[in-house]
């Protein structure tokens, strides 16, 4: 027995067959002895893979993990599966967690991480092999698929993966089960290994492949009480104590207890991140439907929902144990929003002139979003192509919009020139923070209100005031002939609440004209991919009215209330901007979360991709974005690893796209300028992260950024919107 062995026994630790031993029958362990060994030399048994696999990790959090380890140095191969559940007083140390720590522990190695990093990782003359063994639970199958898998920075290929595999399989013996090599970054290529792997019952996949057969998907875990509704009918009669069973998922769900789907979902769609923040738990089940055994058996029956990592559970509850733990979850004080009298409008590039805290807190001054936009345009963030020193500058473009943000102010204005409205507003706002109204009500009074406010009147100053920035904005661009009036309320883009898609923007026509008596009305257009809603006549006067009402949208309403923000304190500005294809058409719709985002720890960001107009935050039914996890390497000097978890599907129900939306080298700037952006967000914002330097290695920072973006035919990109997420 080697020293580190007798020093591993002496010290409590065990590794099965560890030097010249021989290694001990597993099946001869109890349960007990399994989870006090660190590692074993080869798995038998399911058992094993249990005890010392994880819950979720890989993408897409579905299965299980177990992280395993080969030292090949001078051409042998001892293997090593680690037990990740390993404990020394009552705590799982490093060296059951990372390949580096264990190498150290386990059999000594005296190389400092970036050695082992290129030995392992970064090159092909490896002398260790590090990876995974991931379990997948595909299609109609009821026993999981084994996947061996690589770190989605290493190197490996063809013939390495070849190496590896063959090394493993006689050692992963768990009985009649299907074996995977799972290829999780674009270089792990096994074109002229193919057949050979598949000679020795090891299918080579993609992770795409994968995620496409999975049956159940937990894309926010977590639990929850409600009453299961299963496909229901009519939307708008949910409410915060349902659970409900979609085809797809609504574009404008209202709050609930908890979601299942049977049609995957875009990771990035406001709904998908709303749960995430909101921390309601949100799954996807690819044979949901009315005759579903434990769907039909609790239809419309009060149950408590746990989504876990590797499996959901169903169970019956009571009704008064949904209306417990509902009132549990809103049983706190209402919380204000800022009043502040902000006198008139303000072009971006004003807004933060000098990079400080208040460039992303503004007190509510102009709202979330258009004080974001002002502060991408801030010299020390994107700023202007024409600022020497600036990202826009070294890019080639300006990448932040041109425009000007509207006071909130003048939405209180608004309302309190209208005494009809404001009396209304307040008998409701009061109904709704007493729980008065029921679904129908809510839906009726809301209703009234915006009638009142597309009939109401903006003042003159105001409007005048507007056209005043506008008119700027058209010697800037001359061939300007649409703008887009945004939503930016002080109850959106603020700490542990975002907002995402509560409210309506609209795009303004600059030759359309008031009617006589400056009424408006709203019109649903589903042939425009932009925006749901249009308003007639496209004027400034009826977009501001427009966007003014949707804070009363019925989904904004639900969502403050379920969050506690006092509805009486909130209130409307407004982001203008130049249409997006002012200067080339739009051929992609972007997002991009600085964190990877059901990634289990992993280091990088998450990238969703559309082609053309077609959005990725509120996808239509049908289409899928293109999901990539960009993996960042601890060597700064190794390029950026991009995965494609899922091809985009453009058309409803279409064929996906045989390629990626954008080329690499496009998708390289879009996740640079991201960096740029997250470095000087950190800088401003306290607690944001330890080390902003290095923010975008921080796999464990409390909040991430989401990034909307577009690309358009001239190259260039554009960055429409950034606000903080909460999520992982």
């Amino acid at each position: 027995m080697s020293l580190v062995a007798v020093a591993l026994v002496l010290s409590g630790a065990s590794i099965a067959g560890c030097a010249d031993e021989p290694p001990p029958v597993e099946e001869d362990m109890s349960v007990e002895e399994l989870k006090k060994t660190l590692a074993l030399p080869a798995l038998r048994s399911v058992r094993a893979f249990d005890v010392f696999s994880t819950e979720g990790g890989g993408f897409g959090q579905a299965g299980r993990v177990l992280k395993y380890f080969i030292d090949v140095r001078s051409g042998g191969s001892r293997t090593y599966f680690i037990n990740a559940n390993y404990e020394e007083n009552g705590k799982v140390p490093s060296f059951a967690k990372l390949h580096y720590e264990f190498a150290k522990y386990a059999i000594g190695i005296t190389d400092d991480p970036a050695t082992f990093n290129q030995y392992t990782y970064y090159g092909d003359d490896k002398r260790y092999i590090a990876g995974s063994l991931q379990s997948y639970m595909l299609g109609s199958e009821t026993i999981p698929t084994y996947a061996i898998q690589f770190y989605p920075d290493d190197v490996i290929h063809e013939e390495g993966i070849l190496r590896a595999v063959e090394i493993l399989k006689p050692k992963i013996r768990l009985g009649n089960v299907r074996l995977a090599m799972v290829a999780t970054g674009p270089q792990q290529t096994v074109e002229r290994v193919r057949d050979k792997l598949r000679a020795i019952g090891v299918e080579p996949m993609t992770i795409d492949q994968v995620l496409g057969s999975v049956k159940y998907l937990p894309l926010n875990p977590g639990e929850a009480w409600g009453y299961l509704r299963v496909f229901p009918k009519d939307y708008g009669m949910l409410r915060p104590t349902d659970i409900p069973v979609f085809d797809e998922l609504p574009l404008d769900l209202s709050v609930v207890a908890g979601t299942i789907t049977r049609a995957y979902q875009d990771v990035t769609s406001h709904v998908n991140l709303k749960s995430k923040e909101r921390g309601t738990p949100n799954m996807v089940l690819r044979d949901a439907s009315p005759e579903h055994p434990e769907l039909a058996r609790f239809a419309d029956q009060p149950v408590h929902m746990v989504v876990g990592k590797t499996g959901y559970v169903l169970e019956p509850t009571t009704k008064e144990i949904v209306e417990q733990k509902y009132r549990e979850r809103i049983d706190k004080p209402w919380i204000p929003l800022p009043v502040v009298s902000e006198p008139a409008v303000r072009d971006y590039d004003a807004m933060c002139a000098i990079l400080s805290p208040a460039c992303v807190n503004d007190g509510g001054r102009f709202g979330g979003k258009a004080t974001n936009l002002g502060f991408l345009a801030s010299p020390k963030v994107l700023g202007r192509h024409s600022q020497l020193d600036s990202t826009s500058h070294r890019i080639g473009y300006d990448l932040a919009p041109y425009g000007f943000g509207v006071p909130v102010q003048w939405y209180r204005d608004f309302v309190a020139n209208n005494p009809v409205l404001k009396g209304k507003l307040d008998t409701f706002v009061a109904d709704e923070k007493n729980g008065a109204l029921s679904p129908n009500d809510r839906r009726t009074r809301i209703a009234e209100i915006q009638s009142l406010f597309y009939s109401g009147r903006v003042p003159d100053a105001h409007v005048a005031a507007v056209g005043a920035e506008v008119a700027k904005l058209g010697q800037r661009f001359p061939t300007m002939d649409e703008l887009k009036f945004r939503s930016s309320a002080n109850a959106e883009d603020i700490p542990n609440f975002d907002g995402a898609g509560l409210h309506d923007s609209f795009s303004v026509k600059l030759a359309a004209r008031d009617n006589a008596d400056f009424s408006c009305t709203i019109e649903v257009d589903d042939s425009d991919a932009i925006t749901k809603l249009k308003v007639k006549p496209r004027t400034p006067q009826c977009a501001v009215k427009a966007v003014y009402a949707s804070l009363w949208n019925q989904r904004a309403v639900e969502e403050r209330s379920f969050a506690r923000l006092d509805h009486a304190t909130s209130a409307m500005g407004l982001a203008v901007v130049p249409a997006y294809d002012t200067d080339s058409d739009v051929i992609a719709n972007g997002v991009v979360i600085t964190r990877v985002i059901n990634g289990g720890g992993a280091i990088g960001y998450t990238l969703s991709l559309q082609k053309g107009n077609v959005l990725v935050t509120n996808p239509p039914p049908g289409t899928l974005a293109e999901t990539t996890q960009v993996t960042f390497s601890v060597d700064t000097t190794r390029p950026d690893r991009y995965t494609t978890i899922r091809t985009a599907t453009p058309e409803p129900w279409g064929a996906p796209l045989p390629g990626p939306v954008l080329d690499p080298q496009k998708m390289g700037e879009v996740v640079s300028v991201a960096r740029a952006v997250e470095v000087a967000y950190c800088s401003v914002s306290a607690g944001y992260a330890t080390s902003c330097a290095n923010v975008h290695y921080d796999s464990r920072k409390p909040a991430a950024l989401d990034m909307e973006f577009k690309v358009l035919a001239n190259g260039q990109v554009v960055l429409k919107q950034v606000r903080e997420f909460h999520g992982q």
